[in-house]
C-alpha cells in the first residue's frame, strides 16, 4: 500500500506538471487534466493515505477525555 501511494502521488504530480507546462492544441485541455489530477488526489489518494496511516489505531486514542485533559494539565505544570 505504501509503494502504491508513492507511485500514485508521483504520477499525479508528473501529469499535473506536464499538463501545466505543455501547451495542448485543444482549448483548455491542460486545465482539464490538472483538474482531473486534483480530483484524483482529493477523492482517491487522500482517503487511501488516511486509511493507510490510521489503520489499526483505536478510536479512543483520538478522543479527548477528562483523564487525558487532566494529564495534559499536569504535564504543563511540571515544566513550569
Amino acid at each position: 500500500m505504501k509503494y502504491f501511494l508513492i507511485i500514485l502521488i508521483i504520477a499525479l504530480l508528473g501529469v499535473g506538471i506536464f499538463a501545466h507546462y505543455y501547451e495542448f492544441k485543444e482549448e483548455d485541455y491542460d486545465q482539464k487534466v490538472i483538474g482531473i489530477c486534483i480530483l484524483i488526489f482529493s477523492f482517491i489518494w487522500m482517503p487511501l493515505f488516511i486509511y493507510h496511516r490510521y489503520k489499526g489505531r483505536k478510536k479512543e486514542d483520538f478522543i479527548l477525555s477528562k483523564e487525558k485533559l487532566q494529564e495534559m494539565n499536569d504535564y504543563g505544570k511540571k515544566d513550569a
